[in-house]
């Protein structure tokens, strides 16, 4: 038998407790979490039990407080040398996260309990395996209160409450030298308890469905693990939903970059429950990488990138979610360890109002039972070279606001606004090396011009000034000294609003905002103790209300968000005196595939008639502007003579960029989306310390848009695909003998484009601000 326990205790910050776009609200959350595990073998038998429980209490907000347990129990007996029977039981005490699209708002989070248990059977029969199981999971939610502005109301989750009922089974086909080709099917079976929901045209959710898929698992080349391609579907009891059908895929791989450091690569798809009113379920599909460098047994780094589409059927709403963070583990001993984590997650949607992004800083202590390391472990972490260092930096500042306020008798307006500008700065900081870890922190002073404004029935507007800034700075050192880095850290900046409405004074407020901002970048040692740099960063600040007269029921809330793209010039004192790495050199010639992902601003110059009784003529002239991730595929060949490189590339990418504006109950509904691009172009670039090059870039795109228009009974929904001018620059890199990664920032101008909603034309011209890191495989 084999005892395991632990525990941790975190101090967690976010930024935005409710998950909204605006009125956020800041907290610190302490969060204790005890587990323990046991581990019984007898010969052909093996029973796993584990206990956890996960409980949070906020500061300030402590109706968000929580106790989450869980239990569960697995075994495993091997029948013969074929054959082996398996089964498991869990019980889960949980509650349900401020992100969920079937939160009620309720003043405390839903609490809920999930139960599940599973059996089967598995083993191999004339040399092939195979997987026999059925799985049964009880969902039973608690009823929440909801405040409704004046009194309270019960809201009655019974109608969630629910089974789930999957039997299934594996079957390998074909076996390779490294693996093994299967087949798999899936049948499942939801069943309510209640008939109806409690929605007001009362859906029948019940449903039932199956997927088949074929798939491989093993190894090919470096890389291990699963993947599978298949259909899968839903049919559903209620005669107004129609059959949900879609392809199913899914991808657990993972790939040595070397002896320290793997990548891991998930694809899922799904298709799950809702009680959204009008929506049957929605179609879940989610890709993610995770990262993790082992810099010594008692330290080690991580990051992560998820993107998740949540596709909804029967009604127009399609949100796009992602997650991001990084992490530091060091082990104090071989038993006691400490965590930094910082994690950024958003969520974007079609529907105006219900955007969010949150950051994340978390602290943590823990300890274990049985040791993660022996004590006289050689190559444990120690600090090495370290030093300060100084620079200058230039860039290119896109702003966003969304505008959240009551328009009209009992309306409201959520709107998103923006502009660009350049910026400049300089920085300072101190770090340390620990291998190829680098840790370190940052000061900087920053200035900029950047704001948007707004004429209409009412004006208004935001600037935004000088900014100053502290982070902490975690990276590694590649191949020939080149550093890749994350950031996260606090921003103060200096944002001037304006807002006057008809004849009431203009009202001015200058006021610094307070903000989080995390950051991915790269140094390139271009000798003498000077580097050369590249970086990105995303900022969310504090909201604020502003209105004319100020303080009264019609203010409006101004909700900040940042994206800066920049380059600079580093020099660290004392470098020179160090002796630098042996210098590999890199030939960039040649034909390359790989992928790319990336975050960028779409911004669109919006004009169109605004007629009203006191100017039956006007025209609005404002600009609209969002931001959103992007993921795709690039291609090309290229060339290089002596240290001057020229290629040729192609590339694709599906992109979740948008800006909505809404006036409800009555009024306009518009909004513009970039879904996806084809381009090519042509890369110019010097090679640098025979190991970087440094590039510029040119060349054409086409992107789909869809613009989406309701006003006065009439709803366009409209595709346009616009030609666009693609310009840039970036920085690539070997990290193994035939892997290279880049840094890559360009601007997109497009062609404009107009909506025609009967009652008017709305004009829009649209630009793009991208920035993507890469990961390319030469052939």
């Amino acid at each position: 038998m084999k005892i395991d326990a632990g525990v941790s205790v975190s101090e967690q910050f976010t930024d935005n407790v409710f998950l909204t776009a605006n009125d956020r609200r800041s907290d610190f959350v302490t969060v204790l979490e005890p587990w323990v595990a046991l581990s019984l073998s007898r010969q052909d038998f093996r029973l796993n039990l584990e206990a956890a429980a996960e409980v949070g209490r906020f500061a300030d907000n402590s109706s968000e407080d929580y106790n989450d347990y869980f239990l569960g129990a697995e075994a495993r007996y091997r029948i013969n040398g074929n054959l082996f029977a398996f089964g498991g039981l869990d019980y889960a005490w949980d509650h349900e996260s401020r992100n969920s699209p079937d939160d009620v708002d309720g003043v405390e989070p839903t609490e809920l309990r999930d139960a599940s248990g599973f059996f089967g059977l598995g083993g191999k029969v004339n040399g092939r395996s195979f997987r026999l199981g059925v799985n049964v999971r009880r969902l039973d939610y608690d009823d929440v209160l909801q405040f409704n502005g004046a009194t309270f109301a019960n809201i009655d989750n019974d109608d969630r409450d629910r089974v789930e009922t999957e039997v299934g089974g594996r079957l390998g086909v074909a076996s390779t030298e490294n693996g093994e080709f299967f087949v798999q099917g899936i049948y499942d079976k939801r069943e309510y308890d209640d008939r109806f929901d409690n929605a007001g045209l009362g859906f029948r959710r019940s449903s039932d469905g199956f997927q088949a898929a074929l798939g491989y698992t093993g190894q090919v080349g470096d890389l291990k693990g699963e993947a599978l391609l298949g259909i899968m579907s839903q049919d559903y009891d209620d005669p107004r939903f129609g059959r949900t059908t879609t392809v199913d895929f899914g991808a657990d791989l993972t790939w040595p970059i070397s002896a320290k450091t793997d990548l891991t690569g998930i694809l899922e798809r799904s298709i799950e429950e809702t009680t959204l009113n009008g929506a049957s379920g929605y179609i879940s599909s989610s890709a993610g990488l995770r990262l993790r460098h082992r810099v010594a047994p008692d330290m080690s780094i991580a990051g992560y990138f998820f993107l998740t589409q949540n596709d909804y059927q029967e009604v127009s709403r399609s949100d796009v979610l992602t997650e991001t963070g990084l992490s530091l583990r060091y082990y104090l001993n071989p038993r006691i360890y400490m965590d930094t984590d910082y994690d950024f997650l958003q969520r974007q949607s079609d529907v105006a109002g219900v955007d969010y992004d949150e950051h994340r800083l978390t602290l943590s202590f823990g300890t274990a039972l049985d040791p993660r390391y022996r004590k006289d472990a050689p190559n444990l972490a120690k600090a090495g070279a370290s030093g300060f260092y100084v620079g200058t930096q230039l860039g290119d500042t896109a702003l966003q606001t969304k505008n959240d306020g009551p328009r009209g008798a009992g309306g409201n307006l959520t709107a998103d606004f923006g502009d660009h500008d350049l910026s400049g700065g300089v920085f300072a900081g101190y770090r340390t090396d620990f291998g190829n870890l680098v840790l370190g922190a940052e000061a900087e002073v920053e200035f900029s011009d950047s704001g948007w404004t707004h004429q209409g029935n009412r004006n208004f507007s935001a600037k935004r000034g000088n900014s100053f800034g502290v982070s902490a700075l975690a990276g590694v050192r590649t191949r020939n000294d080149t550093l890749v880095f994350g950031r996260f850290g606090l921003v103060s900046t200096e944002f001037d609003s304006t807002y006057q409405q008809g004849l009431n004074p203009l009202v001015s407020v200058s006021d610094r905002e307070l903000g989080l901002l995390v950051g991915i970048g790269t140094e390139v040692p271009l000798g003498r103790g000077l580097s050369g740099r590249m970086e990105y960063q995303v900022r969310a600040y504090e909201d604020y209300p502003i209105g004319s007269p100020l303080g009264g029921a019609d203010d409006d809330n101004f909700a900040n968000i940042e994206s800066v793209a920049r380059v600079g010039l580093v020099y660290e004192f004392g470098a020179r005196n160090r002796p630098g790495p042996e210098i590999e050199p890199t030939d960039f010639s040649g034909f390359y595939a790989g992928v790319q992902l990336g975050h960028g601003t779409v911004q669109s110059d919006n004009t169109g008639p605004r007629p009203n009784a006191a100017a039956p003529t006007f025209t609005l002239a404002t600009t609209r502007a969002g931001h959103g991730f992007t993921g795709g595929l690039l291609a090309g060949y290229g060339y290089q003579a002596n240290d001057f490189y020229i290629g040729g590339e192609a590339e694709f990418e599906l992109s979740t960029a948008d800006w909505n504006i809404e006036r409800s109950p009555e009024g306009r509904i518009y909004s513009v989306e970039k879904i996806g691009s084809i381009g090519a172009g042509l890369r110019l670039g010097y090679v640098v310390n025979d190991s970087v090059l440094i590039y510029g870039r040119a060349g054409v795109v086409r992107s789909r848009f869809n613009s989406n228009y309701q006003f006065g009974g009439v709803s366009v929904d409209q595709d346009d695909d616009l030609d666009g001018v693609r310009f840039g620059g970036g920085v690539e890199f070997a990290v193994g003998e035939k892997t290279h990664v880049r840094f890559d920032y360009t601007q997109t101008e497009y062609d404009s484009h107009s909506v025609n909603y009967v009652a008017g034309v709305d004009q829009f011209d649209t630009s793009e601000r991208l920035f993507r890191v890469g990961l390319t495989r030469a052939f």
